[in-house]
């Protein structure tokens, strides 16, 4: 490639173009965005226990979903929350919403200890319809 120098315009040397660099730029902040997202998802990092009774459900959209992290950190569909609100809060999501099931994904690893004070939470903003989400014995791996 060879540098052409326009007339009229001496003395100014060539420039960079910097265009490409602004997209690989670009591209690396939607990268960077999109990773991001995903590592908030705390859904997927939670290893719920075995079961071999219970009754399979399909459809998943119709509860409000409280997560049980391993470090004792609660999650109420998806966004961190103290566990001394999760009561007043899944009891409003439940009015507004007029759905009538909680679902709670405790990790494995965090034992009932960190269940119990969200189970009494809930216990007394009125919530009677708790599910504990688990997989069927045998089939393994993080839900």
């Amino acid at each position: 490639m060879r540098l052409r120098s326009v007339i009229g315009q001496s003395g100014r040397g060539g420039g960079v173009n910097v265009t490409p660099m602004i997209d690989v730029v670009m591209c690396l902040i939607v990268f960077y965005l999109m990773v991001g997202q995903l590592a908030l998802d705390r859904k997927s990092s939670i290893v719920v226990s075995e079961s071999v009774t219970g009754v399979e459900r399909q459809d998943e959209s119709d509860a409000i979903e409280i997560g049980v992290l391993m470090d004792g950190g609660l999650t109420l569909n998806g966004e961190t929350i103290e566990v001394d609100r999760i009561g007043g809060e899944v009891a409003g999501m439940m009015v507004r919403q007029g759905v009538s099931t909680v679902r709670v994904r405790a990790d494995e690893a965090s034992g009932f200890g960190a269940v119990r004070p969200v189970l009494g939470q809930l216990r007394e903003a009125g919530v009677t319809g708790v599910e504990f989400v688990t997989l069927r014995a045998g089939q393994g791996g993080g839900g």
